[in-house]
This record gives C-alpha cells, structure tokens and sequence, in this order.
C-alpha cells in the first residue's frame, strides 16, 4: 500500500513526480523501500504512470536512511539537496517534514521553474517550496533562488 507524500511540479509542462510512502500491512513505512517516485504524465498521456530513467533520478532521485534512535527516516530530494526532511507517521498517516521558512511543515508540493540551457538540459532559476505547519496546518510557502 502506497500513500502520497507530496508532488514535484515544473514549469516546463504539466507532467509531475509523485512521491508516495510505501507502507507495510502493518501499516508501518517500509524500512527496505520507504518512497515510491514516479511520474504522473498529465502532458501526454491523461496522468499515466511512468517510472523515473536513470536520467530523472540525477534530478528527482532521492536518499533515505532509516535512523534507528528516532524510528524515522532522514530523507534528501536531490532536487532540494539543501533541504532535508524527515519521513515519519503522523497519526499514522506518513508525512514528509520539512522547512519552510525555519518552520517545520508537512511538504505537500515543490514547483521547480527552469528555462532550457546547453544541450537541452533545463537549468532552474528557483523553486517553491508548499506545506502546511506541523503545529497549527497555517499554509507556508517559501521561494528559494537557485544561483
């Protein structure tokens, strides 16, 4: 059982990376395989799934390591390197945090905008960064400049 942690949007076209938590019949994140990322191609294909090449992994691969003290996950988008999260069950539900401006919030969305550079591979100019404040659900949103 997979539920969705959040979505990567693009300027580029309207095809997204989802990312889901991969649940255990126990209803525990699964420790071997915690995300599921894969594109939803509403651009060409009416939201078909496709599964991330080797190529879009270098963009939108992440890492996770389980941390055994805290029974969370650490978890690190290549596409926002410099902000970690931490993956975790909210009222059981999985939940990655994030944050937004130096607030911890519940991630739901990261729209990445980019203009083509050399040899097609788009460069971004910044991203914004969607959630809601663990503490209070009081939407936040941060735009972060890529130099």
């Amino acid at each position: 059982k997979t539920v969705n942690l959040f979505v990567i949007e693009r300027s580029k076209n309207a095809n997204v990376v989802n990312y889901d938590a991969v649940l255990t019949d126990a209803g525990k994140i699964n420790e071997k395989n915690p995300i599921d990322a894969y594109w939803l191609l509403y651009a060409e294909k009416n939201g078909e799934r496709e599964e991330l090449s080797a190529f879009d992994k270098k963009a939108y691969g992440f890492k996770t390591t389980y941390n055994k003290e805290k029974g969370n996950f650490d978890f690190v988008l290549k596409a926002v390197k410099e902000k970690p999260m931490v993956l975790d069950l909210y009222d059981n539900v999985p939940k990655a945090v994030i944050k937004i401006n130096d607030v911890d919030c519940f991630l739901e969305k990261v729209y990445i905008e980019s203009i083509d550079g050399a040899f097609g591979i788009p460069k971004v100019s910044f991203y914004e960064l969607f959630g809601k404040e663990v503490a209070t659900g009081k939407e936040q949103q941060q735009k972060i400049l890529v130099k």
